[in-house]
């Protein structure tokens, strides 16, 4: 058996496989505010998953663990983490090493989202292709002639930390006009808060005094027909567009894959950005791409992140 855990800004999601893949379990839980408090949920997630599935731990081969931020995979550690700030040079993969008696491996969040993808998705299709993970942030990567390209530590393709307005957002990460400051999920609850008090007819307004405002909220009344939000969803799809234009231009793909809890709201997001890529990527670049969205996205970066540990325990 082996458990793959997926630790993103917002949510903690982990799976337990077989070596072929097969989702035995599954579980879905809020990501702590501190480095301590997520270590216990992932040592909960992996005593739970023993005992639902009445095996020993000793039946566990490894773990995958993918995390949001830049890593460095060989010492297992991370980095920084602009969306889990209490990760500052973290050994987290020794940590839970050395709790369970089990060998980690670590990757970054997006790349295990790129392999449950290309393993058990539309990716093993093409030789080249981008994904964009839209939720806290925005993650990606990208395959590049079959083989999955990480850079020198396993932190490249922070697509999300592109600049698209040099002088716009700060950032977490340090910079300003960072992508995902534009077009992720918290970017568009962070825009609706700020334009929402020049439109108090909108039915966000109301339900904002009884819930707390998500994009799932802000999905739902755009569906309901809330100008407001139709708008604002669409200023943030084609800031989203704008940057995978940018992306187009620099991999030629064939295939450009969104997943992450944003693309729920696909059927409103890929019209816009095919729109924003035909103005402006390159002709010879542009034409031909395949836009797809992740099934069972919830899943997919824990499951290849179960795939990492895999690959990585055949080859010690």
């Amino acid at each position: 058996m082996y458990i793959g855990i997926d630790i993103g800004g917002t949510h903690i999601k982990a799976v337990i496989t077989n070596q072929s893949g097969d989702t035995i379990g599954f579980t879905k839980t809020s990501t702590p505010k501190s480095a301590c408090l997520i270590e216990s949920k992932i040592i909960n997630i992996i005593n739970s998953f023993t005992k639902s599935q009445s095996i020993s731990i000793k039946k566990i081969k490894s773990i995958g663990i993918g995390a949001a931020g830049s890593i460095d995979k060989q010492k297992g550690i991370i980095i920084a983490s602009p969306n889990i700030p209490v990760w500052d040079n973290y050994p987290l993969i020794k940590r839970i090493k050395e709790a369970t008696g089990i060998v980690t491996f670590l990757e970054n969040d997006a790349t295990a989202a790129v392999i449950g993808e290309w393993w058990k998705g539309h990716g093993n299709k093409f030789k080249n292709w981008i994904m964009l993970t839209l939720g806290t942030g925005i993650g990606g990567g990208a395959v590049i002639n079959n083989q999955l390209y990480t850079g020198k530590q396993g932190s490249a393709m922070e697509f999300g930390h592109i600049t698209i307005d040099y002088n716009g957002r700060k950032c977490p990460c340090g910079n300003r006009g960072c992508l995902e400051m534009y077009a992720s999920a918290t970017a568009l609850v962070r825009t609706i808060r700020r334009e929402l008090w020049k439109y108090t007819d909108s039915t966000i307004y109301s339900r904002i005094h009884k819930e707390e405002l998500t994009a799932k909220i802000v999905y739902e009344e755009i569906n309901r027909g809330d100008k407001f939000a139709f708008q604002t969803f669409l200023k943030v799809s084609t800031l989203l567009g704008i940057g995978i234009a940018n992306l187009v231009n620099i991999f030629n793909p064939e295939a450009v894959i969104i997943g992450g809890g944003l693309s729920r709201a696909h059927k409103l997001i890929l019209p816009v950005i095919k729109d924003v890529v035909g103005e402006r990527a390159l002709d010879g670049l542009k034409e031909d791409i395949k836009y797809l969205v992740v099934k069972d996205e919830d899943k997919k970066a824990a499951l290849g992140a179960a795939k990492v540990a895999i690959d990585n325990q055949q080859n010690l």
